[in-house]
């Protein structure tokens, strides 16, 4: 039976080997994508920052290195030297470090060249280098000149950006981090231990991350190893009723019950081990080739081969038992149906859908109290809780499953013909059709859940300083003199120098003039804090909120803003919502030091307008006529420049350079990780796992059709129709699938995430709308291309 079906058998154990192989692959990915703490707290686990007033000295260093060393044990001293980078607003950290340090070696890599090993040599990570725009040879100037030697990294973290010069060579460091071992250090221990006049220890130990991947690789290998026996489930329901009147007529001929329930067995057996050796193979494979794509999202070095063996082969033990037992429920209806009704071909009668509802709800509320439990706190997860609950909620979307292909059954009494007939076979063929949804459901809802935990972990819109299209160019110190003419002067200078920046990135570049305000104090001059943006957090506590720009005409007219719609009496013109004080520093007064601010002063007077919400982009202005009923004065300070696409590095390094020849200093994006890719793939892999378990499901059912269409065909039915038929069961099963499967995504979600709701919105809409409305779409063009082939012959009936 196996080998005369086997184009019919080939389509489930496809599917099987793609489950399989999705859930080695998997359990390989959730073991090694969990971040990697060593690269920030060494092989020991711990780190202690020895911090102090400005720069510290080398008797300071070894005094402090001493210190630790009597109350910790074994501590292994990194000398940091924060060096700024010409032209730009950021530091670059220079290490003293040995690279065959006790606790800090692993955190050292050669890419290429070699490590310094003498004075006037340094070597570079990738981002450091792209930062300097040199390389190996290269002479670079880090408050000292000095020769790259070499490319290297942090393994254990991808975007430590930093340089490494060779132990010894700093003698004035602006830090210093001590690794420890853990063990050695009380956790009782308060944070940070004076050990000298302006300097002092703060220590910290890594946390505990082995509960945390448990349960992250516990939960993704119950939900794929769920899926798998689902779609073991979905195929051999169809597989079995379409052996109905062969076993029948084993059945007449003598065999026995447990004969019969012995040849549906050795079926689902044989199939469940070539599905687990192929699929195995495939796992490794799969998890070789997505090895580089983890590495960059979890930001260290993954070995090919550093699977979970054990794990692996637990999941392949699993997957032929499953499969195995899939198969056991269709071998038991097979094996109790009466001789007369195998034979004649029909499917059973569908059972009542109201049981199944009460179980539903049942085992999805169940479900969800236990995830609400697991996550009681926010910083421990329970891990068998969680697989309870997730147990609980795919256990409720399968019972839900037979009284939604019910509804189809409804819903067809008001269309055409051909998707009536569609969804009336649907619902005739009830068990069968419940265990595939059951299936798409499992696969989409994975999919989701990822889609949404990315979703949840990126970064929000208008997190970060910048956008990767802004540019900000900045005078290094703020001058602020108080003569006209002067002021002038400076600006036309300044303009000049921003112009010759923007030059440096290409054509079509204009700079943005941006004006900052300043207290008018009589006879001041020089470097000046200028007014800024406070948000009151305490009695005596006011958080820095953002450098407000002058609402000058020509930033109002990049912006949109029509200087008609501002009130005359506001302050401030912003996109936040929270009270702000705006605070201007007061004159000099006689200690030649600026007096503390009014922290008693009333809220400025806002208007919310659309601006950029980036840190440091103006996403806050002052009004003229605010500055007018105070009394400040403006300079120009900074300009911003906003490309239509992301700016290259090319295109920043050479704005860096030309900055730097200027005397100014330009602020691009930070690194920020982004999961788009994460999204964008879980929604290809979800998709095409549903699209091909909708292809098995009406594959084999319109297999099982066939005499149905040649009699609609010797009856006149046009292709046409027969498209109708099949592209009708793909949609609906499609819809059907992708529905459920965001609903109990989100609900087991919304469980999880109960104490910080927050973090769901805003949804991934472009991903979920792909699925909610491409899978059907697309699983419906799937059916109309690929079905219609007039069948070859009316008269001959297949012969079982």
């Amino acid at each position: 039976m196996f080998r005369r079906e086997w184009r019919q058998q080939i389509l489930v154990l496809a599917l099987l080997v793609v489950a399989i192989a999705a859930a080695v692959a998997g359990s390989a990915v959730a073991t090694n994508a969990s971040s990697d703490a060593d690269g920030r707290f060494g092989s020991g686990g711990a780190r202690i920052t020895v911090e102090g007033d400005g720069h510290l000295d080398g008797f300071t260093l070894d005094k402090a290195a001493t210190a630790a060393a009597a109350r910790f044990g074994i501590v292994e001293p990194v000398a940091h030297l924060a060096v700024p980078v010409p032209g730009s607003v950021r530091d670059l950290d220079v290490r003293d470090q040995d690279p065959a340090g006790v606790y800090s070696s692993g955190t050292l890599h050669v890419v290429s060249g070699r490590y310094p090993t003498g004075v006037g040599e340094v070597a570079l990570t990738k981002s450091a280098a792209s930062l300097l725009d040199t390389g190996i040879g290269s002479a670079v100037a880090l408050g000292s000149p000095a020769t790259v030697v070499g490319i290297v990294e942090n393994p254990a973290q991808l975007d430590d950006t930093f340089g490494l010069v060779a132990p010894g060579t700093i003698a004035d460091p602006t830090s210093i981090t001590l690794f420890a071992d853990r063990d050695s250090i009380n956790p009782e221990s308060p944070p940070a231990t004076e050990v000298g006049s302006g300097l002092s220890f703060r220590i910290e130990l890594i946390g505990a991350q082995n509960g945390a991947v448990a349960a992250v690789v516990l939960t993704a290998t119950t939900l794929l190893m769920a899926l798998v026996g689902l779609i073991a489930s979905a195929g051999f329901l169809v597989v079995a009723q379409r052996h109905q009147r062969q076993l029948g007529l084993v059945t007449a001929i003598g065999a026995t019950t447990r004969q019969v329930r012995l040849v549906v067995l050795a079926n689902g057996v044989i199939v469940a081990l070539a599905a687990a050796v192929i699929g195995g193979a495939l796992g490794i494979a799969g998890w070789i080739v997505a090895a580089p794509a983890v590495e960059r999202a979890a930001n260290h070095h993954i070995g090919r081969l550093d699977m979970p063996w054990g794990l692996v082969l637990a999941i392949l033990v699993l997957a032929v038992v499953m499969s195995t037992l899939a198969a056991w429920w269709p071998a038991r209806v097979a094996a109790r149906q009466p001789v007369m009704a195998a034979l004649a071909g029909r499917p059973a009668k569908p059972q009542p859908t109201h049981r199944s509802l009460l179980v539903a709800i049942a085992f999805a509320t169940s479900g969800v109290v236990s995830i609400v439990f697991a996550h009681a706190t926010s910083r421990h997860v329970r891990p068998l809780l969680l697989v309870v609950g997730l147990l609980a909620v795919v256990v409720g979307a399968i019972f839900v499953a037979p009284a939604a292909v019910r509804l189809l059954g409804l819903v067809a009494r008001r269309l055409p013909f051909a998707p009536r007939l569609a969804l009336r076979d649907l619902s005739r063929y009830q068990a069968r059709a419940a265990a595939a949804l059951a299936a798409i459901t499992l696969g989409l809802g994975i999919a989701v859940g990822v889609i949404a935990v990315a979703a949840a972990s990126q970064d929000p819109p208008g997190a970060g300083n910048l956008s990767a299209s802004e540019l900000m160019i900045m005078v290094d110190s703020i001058q602020s003199p108080t003569d006209p003419a002067a002021i002038a002067a400076q600006t036309a200078s300044l303009d000049a120098r921003a112009e010759g920046v923007a030059t440096a990135l290409g054509s079509g570049f204009a700079p943005i003039p941006l004006n900052v305000a300043f207290a008018a104090s009589e006879g001041a001059t020089g470097d000046r804090p200028p007014a800024t943006l406070g948000i009151r957090r305490g009695e005596n506590t006011i958080e820095d909120a953002a450098l407000p720009f002058v609402a000058t005409p020509e930033v109002l007219s990049a912006y949109g803003i029509d200087p008609a719609t501002i009130d005359p009496a506001v302050d401030v013109l912003t996109t936040r919502t929270e009270p702000m004080l705006l605070l201007a520093p007061p004159p000099l007064n006689g200690t030649g030091k600026f007096e503390r601010p009014d922290f008693d002063a009333p809220p400025a007077s806002t208007q919310i307008v659309d601006l950029p919400k980036w840190h440091d982009a103006p996403n806050s202005l002052i009004t003229e006529t605010a500055l007018q009923r105070k009394g400040w004065v403006s300079a120009r300070t900074a300009w911003i420049i906003e490309s239509p696409t992301a700016l290259t590095s090319a295109q920043i390094n050479h704005a860096r350079s030309a900055a730097a020849d200027a005397g100014l200093v330009i602020e691009t994006r930070d690194h920020q990780d982004s999961l788009s890719s994460v999204r964008n793939g879980a929604t290809l892999i979800g998709a095409l796992l549903a699209m091909a378990i909708v292809a098995m499901t009406v594959g084999l059912i319109r297999g099982e059709s066939a005499r149905d269409v040649r009699t609609m065909t010797a009856t006149g039915a046009a292709g046409r129709t027969r498209r109708a038929i099949t592209a009708s069961t793909a949609g609906a099963l499609a819809t059907l699938g992708v529905v459920l499967a965001v609903a109990t995504a989100y609900g087991a979600l919304i469980a999880a995430f109960h104490t910080d709701l927050g973090r769901l919105a805003p949804l991934p809409v472009n991903n979920l709308l792909t699925l909610l409305i491409g899978l059907p779409l697309a699983a419906t063009a799937a059916g109309w291309v690929l079905a219609g082939r007039e069948p070859k012959s009316f008269a001959r009936q297949p012969i079982d």
